[in-house]
């Protein structure tokens, strides 16, 4: 594929961009409300809440003080923006990579900027409900949406992989490139592109697909892998969401 070509493949990512943007207009409607009832809040206002919501730090109210939050949240969204720009450096690519890999690339570079932008995005919910929370009601802010949002994350970088998977097949299929019968088996091993899922190889801990980064992942095709991917799912999905639950009730 010739470099003009690369160049149009990368076009149209704006779109999972989104996401980031949501996440920052949402935080500045926070602090455009704050702004508005900043003189009506107490002269000492809570800065932290215990594991029951309750209160247990106060400092007299300033600017720093009553939007520190909404700063914090805008800096966790300026990097995770940052780090979605170096994706086309994260996801390496191959000098020899035939048109089927570089669509397949390409779909992860956007399901990269997705991932990061949904987790933008429900880190300001929680931090602009938390924070609306500690304006209107102190005495107890709820607990459960950041409980809840530990297992949304996870859920929803699952999704923007596996939608970024669909979108490279299509994608390539419209432009009459479709992988080779190896491709095509390679394709096969691997969920969502982040997970692998091969029956035959009894290693629990693998390599991350090339042009994936560095590290590694599980295989979820046998019985062990499976075993961690459901014990990392009750430990940090099930059980926040659990908490969250009763932390509501």
């Amino acid at each position: 594929m010739e470099t003009s070509e690369r160049r149009e493949l990368s076009k149209g990512r704006g779109p999972v961009w989104l996401t980031h943007l949501v996440g920052v207009v949402l935080l500045g409607g926070v602090f455009a409300y704050g702004a508005s009832i900043y003189d009506s809040l107490p002269d000492s206002v809570p800065t932290h809440w215990g594991g029951s919501g309750r209160p247990d730090a106060w400092e007299d109210k300033s600017f720093g003080s009553v939007y520190l939050p909404l700063m914090m949240g805008a800096g966790v969204s300026l990097l995770l923006a940052l780090l979605s720009a170096a994706a086309p450096a994260m996801v390496q690519e191959n000098e020899n990579a035939s048109p089927w890999e570089l669509y397949r690339r390409e779909g992860m570079i956007r399901g990269t900027v997705a991932a990061l932008g949904a987790t933008s995005f429900l880190m300001a919910v929680v931090i602009g409900y938390l924070t609306l929370a500690g304006w209107t009601t102190p005495d107890r802010a709820p607990i459960w949406p950041a409980l809840a949002a530990t297992g949304a994350v996870l859920v929803a970088l699952t999704c923007a992989f596996a939608a970024a998977t669909r979108w490279a097949r299509r994608a390539a299929e419209r432009e009459g490139v479709y992988p080779s019968a190896e491709e095509n088996a390679e394709d096969s091993k691997w969920v969502a592109g982040i997970l692998y899922n091969d029956a035959d190889d009894p290693h629990v801990l693998v390599s991350k697909r090339q042009g994936t980064g560095t590290g590694m992942t599980v295989n979820v095709g046998n019985r062990r892998g499976r075993a961690v991917v459901v014990i990392f799912l009750l430990l940090f999905v099930g059980l926040p969401l659990g908490l969250g639950v009763f932390a509501l009730l």
